[in-house]
């Protein structure tokens, strides 16, 4: 990590983080500098979208690249039963468009998997199984987020699920009020009791 980034992390006296992420949230869904959110944050049957860089494959075809269906099989063609095709026009304009559909580097792009469904959420181990395919290689790092596409579960905790005690963070004002009372209702996991309302 460089000077500049530990300087960030000493303002913030925030420990350094191994991942920085950047989630657009409203004004009253804003949390405490350096506190922590938990995988108690989404609840089972939640549907959320899921961002991830896909897996890398190189350098591929058009038919593996596009999904093109590639030429026919026989009746006079010959060796290029994979090509592409003709990329282009006669005389004019006698060229090549710019983003015509051919081989290239297939893979290792932002990719996000949308309405994915929530399917158990371990605090404790820090656990979230999610159904469906989420991009990316094992040990990748993914972003999860509330779906965008479809509507909130009721009960979800809000602004966040936070963890342990967060009475050491300096906030100001009425932040550092509402940040004591959060920290009361939690129980000792440090996720939030039963009894304690979103």
């Amino acid at each position: 990590m460089t000077k500049p980034q530990r300087g960030h992390f000493a303002v913030a006296k925030v420990e350094p983080k191994a991942k920085l992420a950047e989630f657009r949230v409203s004004e009253d869904a804003l949390v405490p500098l350096g506190s922590e959110i938990t995988a108690a944050h989404f609840v089972p049957g939640q549907y959320v979208d899921v961002t991830g860089t896909s897996i890398g494959k190189g350098f591929a075809g058009a038919m593996k690249r596009h999904n093109f269906s590639g030429l026919r099989a026989t009746h006079g063609v010959s060796v290029s039963h994979r090509s592409p095709g003709s990329t282009g026009q006669r005389q004019s304009p006698g060229k090549t468009f710019k983003n015509k559909k051919m081989a290239g580097h297939l893979g290792a792009e932002r990719v996000t998997t949308q309405s994915l469904e929530v399917v158990v959420a371990d605090a404790d181990r820090g656990l979230i199984l999610i159904r469906g395919s989420v991009p990316g290689s094992e040990k990748g790092w993914v972003l999860i987020k509330d779906a965008a596409k479809r509507k909130a579960p009721d009960g979800l905790p809000f602004p966040a699920a936070l963890r342990g005690d967060t009475a050491n963070v300096e906030e100001p004002g009425e932040e550092a009020a509402e940040l004591d009372t959060a920290s009361s209702d939690t129980g000792p996991s440090g996720a939030p009791a039963e009894e304690a309302s979103p």
